[in-house]
């Protein structure tokens, strides 16, 4: 074999061994390449409900009756028991649809009236209470106050319904 034969098979098997090294390099990388899967689309979320007029109306004369009582609550934690009675008898109209907080304030007008040594009119807001809610009650500690309390317990008696 000449020399020029032999440089030409040399030339192959170099060619033959790079391109081998070659497609084992990118097979390599190939292999190390992992297709990314598709993004997964996450659902908006609903849109929040919309309010009707009469929801937003109804949302807003329950905040002013809460404010109205929450101005009640206010003077009797005060202790200003007159200002509580005042502020009863002009905000009551407008506790009336919400029975929570109507029962709520005649319980307090009734302790300063009792608290005044008004005993009728205390009984009185009792007797509202009982009429709006016959289950109406105090709260344990409540019941044993010496003012109201026994007032109480006689307008319960009364109602026919003893606790």
């Amino acid at each position: 074999m000449s020399t020029n034969s032999l440089r030409t098979y040399a030339g192959y098997a170099i060619t033959i061994v790079m391109v081998a090294l070659l497609c084992s390099c990118v097979d390599e990388q190939v292999k190390k390449v992992e297709p990314t899967p598709p993004p997964v689309e996450t659902p908006a979320p609903p849109p929040p409900p919309v309010e009707t007029q009469e929801q937003i109306a109804a949302k807003a004369a329950r905040a002013a009756a809460q404010s109205e009582f929450d101005g009640i609550f206010a003077l009797y934690t005060d202790g200003d028991y007159r200002g509580e009675i005042k502020r009863f008898s002009t905000a009551e109209e407008s506790l009336k649809p919400y029975k929570d907080l109507e029962l709520d304030a005649l319980k307090y007008t009734a302790f300063s009236y009792c608290v005044l040594g008004r005993q009728v009119q205390c009984r009185q807001q009792f007797e509202k209470a009982l009429k709006i809610d016959p289950s109406f009650d105090l709260k344990e500690g409540e019941k044993g106050h010496p003012l109201w309390g026994p007032v109480f317990k006689r307008v319960k008696k009364k109602e026919g319904s003893t606790n």
